[in-house]
């Protein structure tokens, strides 16, 4: 589990972000979210030298109660990494199916959903000391996920296209027309043609972790670019590479947005970085950037974001099987 509550304050965290905000953690007495279960879990593997993904467990001889929420959805989660899910789990899990763009409406989008009060009735949405009705174990903190599984971020997109590789042939909704998320997916690789770029979808690609990338939100007034590995074509006689890059248009994003993007980019690539540096990295993680947009019209190695549909993630990106 990646979540869990402080038992005298009931804040819940995370435990990939634990060391971070709370370094003695070790002080600290953790419960299952779910308060009618509340038993004990204990932080494991929260310090970078292990191997593992930080994460919260049970401690010997202790069970959840047969009707926690958490712990159901978790085992779900679990094996949807590595199998498929019938419809009966997928239904109980929920996902993204309507990518809500609210074109030319991002500020508004964002104060309504920042601000959205979190009671007991909302589905997938945890609160502080509220209870919980439904907890997905890949929420995100920023927008409410309503009733009708309607997104308007593409943070829970991305979190499903990650945890769920075997289940990538359900549809999500855009714009009236509905793509099965394994198409609606496009990753940037070597000798990646522009022509395959064109039509709207979430491009991602693993980000260059050099000094290029360092600071990026800070070295242009109006604009972020971010540069990647995967690449156009190479140039043997020029000897140049002429790879893909991210822009963002600070002007389409509120600086509320901005500031969390930059905060959540900065601290995952010092991450990664260190990681490299450290040779710690994981051969199959890499720092990620999922973005939708379309392909500069008069650079075809330029991604434009669109709004603030931006997110990054350092992880593993496993290949989609459909069975």
């Amino acid at each position: 589990m990646n979540k869990a509550r402080i038992e005298n304050t009931n804040e819940i965290v995370k435990a990939d972000t634990l060391l971070k905000f709370y370094p003695n953690y070790s002080d600290l007495i953790f419960v299952c979210i779910d308060e009618k279960c509340s038993i004990r879990m204990a932080p494991t593997c929260i310090k970078k030298t292990e191997r593992k993904k930080p994460h919260f467990k049970k401690y010997r001889n202790r069970e959840h109660i047969e009707t926690c929420e958490y712990a159901t959805l978790s085992e779900l989660y679990q094996k949807g990494k590595n199998q498929k899910l019938n419809k009966i789990e997928i239904n109980k899990i929920g996902y993204p199916s309507v990518f809500n763009l609210n074109e030319n409406k991002g500020d508004d989008v964002e104060k309504k959903s920042s601000q959205a009060k979190l009671d007991d009735g909302d589905e997938g949405v945890t609160g502080r000391g509220g209870g919980i009705s439904k907890v997905y174990e890949f929420d995100s903190e920023n927008i409410k996920f309503d009733r009708s599984n309607k997104v308007q971020s593409v943070d829970r997109i991305v979190d499903w296209y990650l945890g769920f590789p075997h289940n990538r042939d359900v549809q999500i909704e855009i714009n009236d027309k509905k793509i099965q998320y394994r198409y609606f997916f496009k990753r940037i690789i070597d000798n990646t043609d522009p022509l395959s770029l064109q039509n709207d979808r979430i491009f991602y690609g693993k980000i260059m972790l050099s000094e290029t990338n360092k600071n990026v939100f800070n070295k242009y007034t109006e604009s972020v670019f971010l540069t990647l590995l995967g690449f156009k074509k190479k140039d043997e006689l020029e000897n140049k590479i002429y790879n893909y890059s991210v822009k963002i248009d600070k002007k389409s994003i509120s600086k509320r947005m901005l500031s969390r993007l930059r905060n959540k980019y900065e601290s995952l690539f010092e991450e990664a970085h260190l990681d490299l540096k450290n040779g710690s990295n994981e051969p199959n993680v890499g720092l990620y950037v999922f973005v939708y947009g379309s392909i500069d019209e008069n650079n075809d190695t330029i991604l434009n974001v669109k709004q603030h549909h931006i997110t990054f993630r350092y992880d593993e990106v496993r290949k989609t099987t459909i069975e």
